[in-house]
């Protein structure tokens, strides 16, 4: 997409002063439902994601235009006027992005008009409202100079979706989108924010997303509750430092409380996740790809049996992936509640793969899956 293309969807006649942001999507390869738990996660950044082209401007208003969503048109609001409306669809999420921005100290003089265009399947969990809000934030910190890192940034979109869109998510989208690396996943600590880089041997995976075709809701769905299920549980155990810290012989012993509290499963499966995970970097840095595998379906089996997020359509991709020859490890990914399967896959035979995976989900479902081969990109920076 040009400046001139970009600004011809705007209705703007001059695409003098535009400059364009690159930021990625993000797949967890193992992980989910920790991150608001204080735990270590495994993302990485996508080679697929948002690029958004901006134009200042000189008065106070944003307006933006999203070649996925081109039958909205044009939105637009003041720099004045930034709370949330659900009639601004899309652009909500750019309106949170500068509200959330503002209320944190940032201080805009002028509005601007972004373009956005992304590859990222809508709903599937790959975290293309966070790519949104990162996209923004790159622009927000080109346009203004706050001189605000790429954690802090992350920060604030975090807060964008937790205070303004409304669902209660943890810090990891943002993190790995702000903060990736080509060729590298990250090994991240949702309590202090620290980074640490495992390279992702291609010579010996290939990461395959199997899109379900059947998008998650988030801001009206389980999501929430699980994550009050979760606080309720550190609430009983005194984990102050989040239940993702405690190991298995520290809940063990306050089973019967917490089945009583009715969130006895969400603990366990919080607390053997955090092990997989760091079981899995390990593994993962020394080149042990099959035993990433095994862990990788322990982790579906947990999110299924004792979270309860998988649902129909994950659990038949995830089965149809531990079915196909080729495939080294398989499980969902995000959230749940339908959206996208991670799969670590053997690097020459990626295309049987994706094969033999949607013959075997169309069968089980009559529905055609999306598949498509993924790998570990920078995180979201200004492209010109």
């Amino acid at each position: 997409m040009t400046l001139a293309a970009a600004a011809a969807d705007l209705g703007r006649a001059d695409p003098a002063g535009g400059f364009r942001v690159w930021s990625p999507g993000r797949v967890n390869l193992i992980g989910d439902h920790i991150d608001y738990s204080g735990g270590l996660v495994l993302p990485m950044a996508l080679d697929r994601g948002t690029v958004a082209t901006v134009f200042p401007r000189s008065d106070g208003q944003i307006r933006g235009y999203s070649t996925n969503f081109a039958d909205d048109g044009v939105h637009s609001a003041g720099l004045v006027d930034t709370t949330c409306d659900a009639g601004h669809g899309w652009f909500t999420y750019v309106l949170a992005m500068v509200d959330t921005a503002v209320r944190a100290g940032l201080e805009i003089d002028h509005g601007f008009e972004i373009h956005l265009s992304g590859d990222i399947p809508d709903g599937g969990g790959l975290s293309s409202s966070a790519s949104v809000e990162m996209a923004v934030a790159c622009a927000l910190e080109q346009m203004f100079h706050p001189g605000w890192d790429p954690t802090r940034w992350a920060l604030v979109g975090q807060r964008a979706e937790n205070d303004y869109v409304g669902v209660a998510c943890g810090i990891m989208d943002q993190l790995a989108i702000a903060r990736g690396r080509a060729g590298k996943a990250i090994l991240m600590d949702c309590a202090s924010l620290e980074c640490r880089y495992v390279p992702v041997p291609s010579d010996q995976v290939t990461v395959l997303i199997g899109n379900t075709q059947s998008p998650r809701r988030l801001a009206g769905s389980a999501y929430n509750d699980r994550r009050a299920a979760v606080e309720r549980a550190r609430e009983i155990l005194g984990a102050d430092a989040g239940l993702a810290t405690l190991a298995s012989d520290q809940v063990d012993g306050h089973r019967d409380e917490l089945e009583a509290a009715g969130v006895w499963r969400e603990t366990r499966h919080t607390v053997s996740e955090q092990a997989r995970v760091v079981a899995a970097a390990a593994a993962l840095a020394c080149g042990d790809v099959a035993t990433v595998g095994r862990l990788m379906r322990e982790s579906h089996e947990s999110l299924r049996d004792d979270f309860r997020v998988t649902g129909e359509y994950l659990d038949a991709l995830v089965s149809a992936a531990w079915q196909t020859p080729g495939v080294i490890g398989a499980r969902m990914t995000g959230a749940g509640f339908g959206g996208c399967t991670v799969n670590l896959v053997q690097p020459d035979q990626v295309e049987q793969v994706a094969v033999g995976i949607a013959r075997r989900y169309a069968a089980a479902t009559g529905i055609t899956p999306e598949m498509f081969a993924v790998a570990p990109s920078a995180g979201a920076h200004v492209l010109d």
